[in-house]
């Protein structure tokens, strides 16, 4: 009899063990990572696909030296990552050319070529062509690379020394005449081509020539008009880069004159 009272006690707590433990902690739905074919579970997938910086790929740039800086200031630079340095290169015909190297913050550096046109300035000096030894002067500059623009300007340098009687007529002369006063003027625009450092160019112009006779008497020279036209004209020449010098070198046949210039190239 006791021991059937034992049993019957132990039936309920038999029968509430038999309760599955998921009905008050059911079992919920697990998310497993894809498993990739040949590749270790305990490797890093960044090793495959390594995570990406946002930062753009352009570089942003940070004004160097004094000016107007990113943010419209006029003052100081606005300094830190991503900003460039200006530097200077020669390129394979001796030009100085201007260059910027960028640096970003993680310490990588891109270096740009830029590329300026090429000037040419100088002065230079021509032989009149009716009064051989009566020099001319004047000057000439060129911008351009391969192709470039030229131009020039001359006029004959004499000192007067004459009283000048704008309406004087040679029939009223009476003083012995000398050799006429010529000034002669020079315009030149023109085209060329550049092959290395030597360049060949093609220039139309215009003259404007001055003539007056010319006598003397006691006190000195005595000039009045002669003539004075204006009219078209073309050269052609050359021109040449020697390191930072420039030599150039023109011929005009219609007025039959040369031209040697010397200048410097920036």
């Amino acid at each position: 009899m006791k021991h059937l009272i034992v049993l019957l006690c132990l039936i309920p707590v038999l029968s509430f063990s038999q309760v599955s433990s998921w009905r008050s902690n059911p079992p919920q739905r697990s998310f497993s990572a894809p498993s990739i074919q040949g590749q270790r579970s305990d490797v890093s997938m960044w090793r495959n696909n390594p995570p990406r910086s946002d930062r753009p790929t352009q570089p942003v740039i940070v004004d160097y030296g004094w000016g107007w800086n990113r943010w419209g200031i006029w003052g100081a630079p606005a300094f830190g990552w991503n900003f460039w340095n200006p530097y200077w290169y020669y390129n394979d015909w001796g030009y100085r050319q201007p260059g910027r190297i960028y640096v970003y913050e993680d310490g990588r550096r891109d270096t740009i070529r830029g590329k300026k046109p090429i000037y040419n300035f100088g002065i230079q000096t021509s032989t009149d062509y009716k009064l051989f030894g009566n020099q001319q002067v004047g000057a000439f500059f060129s911008v351009g690379n391969k192709s470039y623009f030229i131009t020039e300007f001359n006029t004959t340098y004499e000192k007067d020394n004459s009283t000048f009687f704008p309406y004087g007529k040679i029939q009223n002369v009476d003083f012995p005449l000398v050799k006429d006063q010529v000034r002669l003027q020079t315009f030149y625009v023109g085209v060329g081509k550049r092959f290395k450092r030597t360049g060949v160019h093609v220039m139309l112009g215009t003259v404007d020539e001055r003539v007056r006779w010319k006598g003397k008497d006691a006190l000195g020279y005595i000039t009045f008009p002669k003539y004075h036209t204006n009219n078209m004209t073309a050269k052609f020449g050359i021109i040449q880069d020697i390191k930072t010098s420039t030599i150039k070198i023109d011929h005009d046949p219609f007025i039959r004159t040369t031209t040697v210039g010397l200048g410097l190239n920036f």
